[in-house]
């Protein structure tokens, strides 16, 4: 219930009271007949009030005021029909002056003290006109000295109140920063001990890496000699022995794919920026890869937005990143489809690289994009705007499930028999080396979508 509620409701049960004690008072014959009147008009009253509050909510002000005025005439009418400066019912009077400094403060208090005390003055003069009118003075003085006191009363807890509030608010305020911090804190650690975990991880990776591929060289070597050694055998041995040979040379070469991904990824060069234009590294990418694709019958649809803005990043990185994004959904379709690889430009609140920092552990998109369009004539990145491009790889095969979505980009985690899980690893490591995202979404049963964001290069460099 509202304070505006309530303020009706307390003064409509006083002047209910107050009317069904008339009634049953005593009264002078004459005034018999307006009894009746007086009980319907209160009625009607009281019901066009609050037909009015839902009318007009947006005057409740204005209505309150008005209707004040109107219970300080009913009163009036039940201090003349019960005998004038005699009647009891003037303390009606008071609740009313009471209830208006309450709610309104002391102006409109003293305000209505003062209609209260006209009021009781013109029915208790049109009933006793010749009585002694001290009791009437003293009775009134006691209304302006109840309107201002509570007035005064209610203004200063109205403050207080106020200021509650707006402590209250500022201890909210306080306490979204303060779990912000902490949040960001938890993330900051969790950072810490991923990027403490993986330079253990890759350095062990090195080492064991660098350690088997000496043998692997060897064992290389030797199944060469050995396979010139077999022409001198007679040719059903001769048949035999090379698939033997051959077996082993497929297990060396997958040994040796598997001890180069580890140190690729132990030993990540350092990117050397230039400012290019992604157009071409996208085309010469897509010729590159398209005769692999057409092999496991996958279909590469490449849709590159003309006017695309330069980045600064080292190329030969980027076409790492996006040539294991792209065998990655191909390996996502073993029984073929579609891979569309797409490049846009976008622009968003904030600075990319900056974000980006902040999202190593959970990858996430950058909110309120707008097309390439929009992009070309963006102010270059800063705090207000920032201006980025945005490439994402898309299949249409098995998709992700919902449990492994968080960890696509965990070195090792793999759910492809024979994968080695670095692809992804390496792929956002790139992204992350160049100030930008990579993150994925998936429609388990629908293909997944990868999204590479890098930021723009400054506006006045050649597009």
């Amino acid at each position: 219930m509202t304070e505006e509620t309530s303020f009706v409701v307390l003064r409509a049960l006083a002047m209910l009271g107050g009317l069904t004690a008339v009634f049953l008072g005593q009264h002078p014959p004459e005034h018999q007949p307006y009894l009746g009147g007086l009980a319907w008009a209160f009625v009607a009253y009281k019901l066009l009030l609050f037909m009015a509050f839902r009318i007009w909510a947006g005057r409740l002000r204005a209505i309150l005021l008005t209707t004040t005025a109107l219970d300080l005439s009913f009163v009036a009418l039940f201090v003349w029909l019960s005998g004038g400066l005699e009647s009891h019912f003037y303390l009606l009077f008071y609740l009313l002056v009471g209830l208006a400094a309450v709610h309104f403060g002391p102006g409109v208090g003293i305000a209505t003290a003062g209609g209260a005390s006209v009021a009781y003055a013109v029915a208790s003069a049109s009933v006793s006109p010749h009585h002694d009118w001290t009791h009437l003075i003293v009775r009134v003085a006691t209304f302006f000295l109840l309107g201002g006191a509570l007035g005064y009363l209610s203004r200063r807890e109205r403050l207080a109140r106020t200021e509650a509030e707006r402590l209250n608010e500022e201890l909210k305020a306080n306490q979204g920063r303060l779990e912000r911090a902490y949040q960001e804190l938890q993330a900051a650690q969790e950072r810490l001990v991923r990027s403490e975990r993986l330079a253990t991880i890759g350095q062990m990776s090195a080492k064991v890496s660098h350690e088997v591929r000496n043998p692997l060289s060897s064992i290389i070597l030797n199944v060469e000699l050995l396979e010139d050694e077999l022409s001198a055998l007679p040719h059903d041995r001769r048949t035999e022995a090379g698939l033997l040979v051959r077996a082993i040379r497929s297990q060396v070469d997958t040994l040796s794919v598997v001890t180069e991904g580890y140190l690729q990824f132990a030993r990540l060069p350092k990117p050397k920026l230039q400012v290019v234009s992604l157009g071409p590294v996208i085309a010469d990418l897509a010729d590159f890869v398209r005769e692999e694709l057409r092999a496991r019958r996958v279909q590469l649809i490449v849709d590159a937005e003309p006017g695309l803005p330069t980045v600064r990043v080292d190329a030969g990185q980027i076409r790492q990143a996006l040539l294991n994004l792209i065998r990655n959904a191909a390996e996502a379709m073993p029984d073929g489809g579609t891979v569309t690889l797409a490049a846009q430009c976008v622009r968003g609140e904030g600075q990319l690289g900056s974000w980006a920092a902040g999202q190593l552990g959970s990858e996430k998109q950058p909110e309120a994009s707008t097309r390439a369009s929009d992009c070309q004539a963006a102010k270059p990145p800063s705090r207000q705007a920032a201006e980025w491009v945005e490439i994402t790889v898309t299949d249409a095969g098995v998709g992700i499930a919902p449990e492994d979505l968080e960890r696509v980009f965990e070195p090792f985690f793999t759910s492809k028999q024979g994968g080695t899980g670095l692809g992804l690893a390496i792929s956002r490591e790139i992204a992350v080396g160049h100030g930008g995202t990579l993150a994925c979404e998936s429609d388990p049963g629908h293909g997944a979508t990868f999204r590479l964001t890098l930021p723009a290069a400054e506006v006045g460099s050649a597009r």
